[in-house]
């Protein structure tokens, strides 16, 4: 059966996995960004 220690540890690891998928696809997303600026500035220095 479910102890109360099991079901908390259970919640844990859910809440941990979860906040570090939203973590990772934020630095994602910034990485992107930051890639697209330097492309950007790249393409304006060889005009």
């Amino acid at each position: 059966m479910f102890s109360p220690m099991k079901l908390i540890i259970l919640i844990a690891v859910i809440a941990v996995v979860w906040y570090g998928f939203k973590a990772m696809g934020r630095m994602k997303a910034k990485a992107a960004k930051l890639n697209e600026a330097n492309d950007q500035d790249n393409i304006e220095d060889n005009n």
